[in-house]
């Protein structure tokens, strides 16, 4: 079992892989979720994505504005002072939520996010690689073997949705199509009444 483990900005991520599901849990301000999700639901899509909140750092330019304003019409040094110390508290707080992470894609449109650079880029990169890999291995194991009792229309969409996802490359697609063939004559295909 492969597990990485990310802190940062009192956010701890645990993400553990397993023989047929990726576990992902996330730790916020004593908050925590916990995800099982299935290697079925796992896209496999690695999309950057950086993520702020400009809300902070535009109230954090507006009172910046005001105080200095303020120091021309002259209402008190106090409250300038004061504007000045909660517009810097508010751009530090903007700048420890700045995050660049890894967007894992999922069948239902949601994702996962990996912080890319903790503990190190490398790591994280080779982590994401053992999802995929594993995935993969898994997802063939279970939907493209060729099973004689089950119909040929269930299995070729089996084999179309792991070329999809990238779980098998078009060579082994074509070879397990073929393959089906093979099994599966025409006259076992058609529908009805032969005459």
């Amino acid at each position: 079992m492969k597990t990485l483990i990310q802190k940062k900005n009192f956010v701890t991520r645990e993400l553990r892989i397993s023989e047929a599901k990726l576990f992902c849990k996330v730790s916020k301000f004593g908050n925590t979720n916990e995800i099982d999700m299935p290697f079925e639901n796992i896209d496999g899509e690695k999309v950057s994505f950086k993520s702020s909140n400009n809300v902070l750092l535009l109230v954090s330019m507006g009172l910046n504005l005001l105080s200095i304003i303020n120091l021309f019409l002259d209402f008190g040094k106090w409250i300038s002072l004061l504007g000045f110390v909660i517009a810097t508290i508010l751009f530090v707080i903007y700048w420890l939520s700045i995050g660049d992470f890894w967007q894992i894609k999922l069948m239902d449109g949601n994702s996962i996010l990996v912080v890319k650079d903790v503990p190190d880029a490398k790591t994280v990169d080779h982590f994401i690689e053992e999802i995929i890999k594993a995935r993969n291995v898994y997802l063939r194991e279970n939907f493209a073997t060729i099973d004689e009792n089950l119909d040929y229309e269930s299995q070729l969409n089996n084999f179309k949705w792991l070329k999809a996802i990238k779980a098998i490359t078009k060579e082994e697609f074509e070879a397990k199509h073929n393959e089906l063939k093979k099994i599966y004559s025409h006259s076992d295909l058609n529908i009805g009444f032969n005459k």
